[in-house]
């Protein structure tokens, strides 16, 4: 091959290599950005738990007992969708209060009476000459969840005796 297509082989070769080097781009580094205008919206709805209704005659409560009181009664009905199991009473004088157990609970004709003997609440403190209050809540089994409170209020002479009681539904 003549020295002269030798040289125009090369001049071109390297001319080519030099044009595609100059295709070929080096990466630089760069800042990134994320810019998204997403918008997402949500519905929170609460559970509400039913109170227990005040049912059978008023005044919803009552007291028994000869000398002295012995125990006292509630009346009231679980709400819908609610066992009576899930009913729940806090005994409560001044600032002092209990939860109270060993109290036993009948029904006829859909109302519930829970009996309480006065003896349980002594925890709570002396009941003679005052009032004390039973608070009634229904409690959620699955969320622990307490409904609005219904009190049943009872009004104790030093005697030991009980003298009036009225309900209260939950407002």
């Amino acid at each position: 091959m003549p020295r002269r297509v030798t040289r125009l082989l090369v001049a071109v070769t390297l001319t080519s290599l030099v044009a595609v080097g100059g295709l070929i781009a080096v990466p630089q580094p760069v800042d990134a950005q994320w810019r998204d205008q997403e918008v997402a919206t949500a519905t929170l709805q609460a559970k509400t738990i039913p109170p227990v209704t005040l049912a059978g005659t008023s005044p919803f409560c009552s007291w028994a007992g000869l000398v002295t009181t012995t125990s006292i009664s509630l009346q009231w009905s679980p709400p819908a969708g609610y066992a009576s199991t899930t009913v729940q009473f806090v005994a409560q004088k001044g600032t002092n209060s209990q939860l109270v157990t060993g109290a036993t609970t009948t029904v006829a004709g859909g109302v519930y009476t829970t009996t309480i003997p006065i003896s349980i609440l002594n925890a709570i403190g002396s009941l003679l000459g005052g009032s004390f209050v039973i608070h009634v809540t229904v409690v959620d089994p699955q969320t622990g969840w307490s409904s609005k409170v219904v009190d049943y209020t009872y009004v104790m002479t030093l005697a030991g005796i009980v003298t009036s009681c009225s309900a209260t539904a939950a407002g």
